[in-house]
């Protein structure tokens, strides 16, 4: 395959294939293909509307064999695989199973094809031909102009401009906004008429803090190019004015987007917050959630890694056109994603950033500017590019509960039934579940990033926020668990009991079940805030519990092994628990002590098995043993027949 290097050494694959060793720069399969299309899209033989098979590649070794000899088609195929299938089942079974056919198949009511491996759909390409092709007499669909450029600027806006109006005047669930003014905007629309701007202190302009205030917000990535930021330094020349120019790419763009959407304000966090000011920083970052949930429309950069790129014209290799060559015809068929297919498959750079998840779902309105295409979102309808969103995927899906999230607050109060309170606690561990897998440029930012979120809970249920978890849903919420072995960061983020001190974008599990009996008491729970956001940083916490813990001694598997398993009890000659989240390259005496807190047992699935339940519980390290202060190692699972509780007792103890 074709491969460049990056400088951090990661070999990337090209949008071009290799040099090709066949003379068309098609395989055989692939030379056949538009001729095949043809013949069958104006055959007579069969009714309009029926499906027809074209017999490809046998096997993914064979398609691939094709793409390293220079085959443009089959090496484009080969990059939807990567693009849609990288590290699941799927690509195992393509790539290492039985061999597996491919098959190109058309339906003679509509000019599309759709390639499938098996049963499984791989990807589907609009056909259309250019209007002063041959086959034009063949009534195959031409391109508009926007199929056959990239996504011209012009079209670009007047789609976000409709569809902001649309929902402006017929949707009155959208309308419902918290009404706030940030402490600073981006003024786009000088008395001038300038093409420049001027960054806004509305505590001196005299904008009062209950004016209904329309201004968009925008989401983007940071990267690693350092941009324009307001610093101690900066803040009064921006306030005198900003030139145009001097923006990078993403900022120009989400300029132009606020003015063409009819707004005079925009918030830019690099702008409206003053990075060197270490006040500044505690007390917006604090009010982010009111920003986010105050602006009539959020501005998503998610084709844009950085702030050089800019997201109005940008596109991927997915979204280019195949060719292919009609020989009997004289002429060249022409192949692109579908729309539907590019919803599908839709993906951007902010997805992965952990900030971006609190702002979206804040957002009465996004607009997502993306490598496949433009996405509109609000809480009422959906649009990719042209067209309503019909299709649905566990994208769609996610966002869809996002969305709804604030509102579903709406509907709480701390004087609600305990089972609605439940709900939303269930919803938070999905919340948390989904951002642990998020990324991070400052591991710190880790409640920051969510406590607009956090707010919104506190704000319904009264609950007390304790770095990431809910009084209320103690002692369920401890039963977070790790993905990865390496999970614990070496800067402190939160006690040793929160999720949040898991490093940077290590992803976390609930393993919860509505049988569990709890038989862990918490008697008092608090943190020690870093500032004076009450869902922000913390620099301590405590957890008291009351529950059976019994001593536990640490073993091996094997000698040359990193990874421990834990013996519960007295009894070493009962199985050790393999520790999953735990690796350890020391020597095991000297480790602290370790103890088992158990947490709940759950009833065994069976009746006949009645008697073997399983424990859950922590695996606690023992800190100070006058004031039984322990930490937190891991959750773990046994059964009822492989832990020793002989001379167990109820203890209160703290975990830190």
């Amino acid at each position: 395959m074709n491969t460049i290097n990056d400088p951090s050494g990661t070999v990337l694959r090209t949008p071009f294939p290799p040099l090709s060793s066949y003379s068309s720069g098609l395989c055989h399969l692939c030379s056949a293909l538009g001729d095949w299309f043809i013949s069958n899209w104006t055959s007579t033989a069969q009714p309009r509307g029926y499906s027809y098979t074209y017999k490809h590649h046998l096997s993914w070794d064979a398609l691939s064999e094709s793409a390293s000899k220079g085959c443009s088609f089959c090496y484009r195929l080969t990059l939807e695989a990567e693009e849609r299938f990288t590290g699941g089942t799927i690509t195992h079974k393509i790539k290492y199973g039985k061999p597996t056919a491919f098959t190109a198949e058309m339906d003679g009511e509509s000019a599309k094809v759709l390639v499938r491996c098996d049963k499984m759909e791989w990807c589907v390409l609009d056909v259309y031909v250019l209007p002063n092709d041959p086959m034009v007499q063949y009534q195959i669909p031409t391109p508009s102009q926007d199929d056959t450029f990239d996504s011209a600027l012009a079209s670009t806006l007047a789609s976000g401009r409709r569809w902001f109006k649309e929902c402006a005047t017929a949707h009155a669930e959208c309308r419902i906004r918290n009404r706030f003014v940030p402490t600073r905007l981006i003024d786009v629309r000088l008395p001038d008429g300038s093409e420049n701007l001027k960054l806004l202190d509305t505590r001196q302009s005299g904008i009062s803090d209950d004016v209904e205030l329309e201004y968009a917000t925008l989401s983007h990535c940071w990267g690693q190019t350092m941009h324009i930021v307001t610093e101690t330094t900066t803040l009064k020349k921006y306030e005198a004015g900003i030139a145009f120019s001097e923006l990078n790419r993403t900022f120009q763009d989400a300029v132009l987007v606020t003015r063409a959407l009819g707004l005079r304000y925009v918030w830019i966090d690099s702008l409206c917050i003053v990075q060197d000011s270490p006040s500044d920083w505690q007390r917006e970052s604090s009010l982010m959630g009111s920003v986010y949930s105050g602006g009539v429309i959020n501005i998503a950069a998610d084709a844009a890694e950085d702030g050089d790129q800019g997201f109005l014209s940008k596109r991927t290799p997915s979204c280019f056109p195949y060719t292919l060559p009609c020989k009997q015809s004289r002429g060249m068929l022409h192949m692109k994603a579908s729309q539907r297919q590019r919803w599908m498959e839709y993906s951007g750079n902010l997805r992965r950033r952990a900030w971006v998840l609190q702002e979206y779902a804040l957002s009465a309105c996004s607009i997502r500017y993306g490598m496949n295409g433009i996405i509109w979102e609000c809480r009422c309808e959906s649009y990719f590019d042209s067209e309503v969103i019909f299709e649905e995927n566990r994208f769609r899906r996610e966002n869809r509960a996002l969305k709804n999230f604030p509102q579903q607050m709406d509907t709480v109060s701390p004087s609600s039934p305990a089972s609605k309170i439940s709900e939303v606690m269930a919803v938070w561990r999905k919340i948390v579940t989904e951002y642990s897998k998020k990324e991070l440029t400052f591991e710190l930012d880790v409640l920051p990033a969510l406590s607009g979120l956090a707010s919104l809970v506190h704000t319904a249920t009264g609950a007390q926020y304790l770095a990431g978890i809910w009084s209320c849903d103690l002692p369920a919420a401890l039963q977070w668990v790790p993905e990865s072995p390496d999970w614990r960061s070496i800067t402190y983020l939160a006690p040793t009991w929160s999720w949040a001190t898991c490093k940077k974008s290590c992803p976390i599990i609930y393993p919860l079940s509505s049988a569990a009996q709890f038989t862990v008491k918490v008697l008092d729970a608090g943190v020690t805030l870093v500032g004076d956001n009450l869902f922000g940083r913390v620099s301590d916490g405590f957890l008291k519990l009351e529950g059976l813990v019994q001593r536990g001694a640490f073993q091996r598997p094997s000698p040359d092994s990193r990874a421990l398993s834990v013996v519960i009890g007295q009894n070493e000659r009962r199985r050790g628990l393999f520790l999953r989240s735990v690796q350890y390259d020391g020597e095991i005496a000297a480790l602290p002590p370790v103890w088992y807190l158990q947490v709940c047992i759950m009833p065994p699935l069976m009746q006949r098995d009645r008697d073997d339940y399983s424990l859950y519980g922590l695996l606690i390290l023992e800190e100070d043993r006058r004031e039984k202060i322990f930490r937190r190692l891991g959750y773990e699972s046994f059964g009822m027949c492989d832990a020793d509780w002989d001379g167990a007792e109820r203890q209160v103890i703290i975990i830190k």
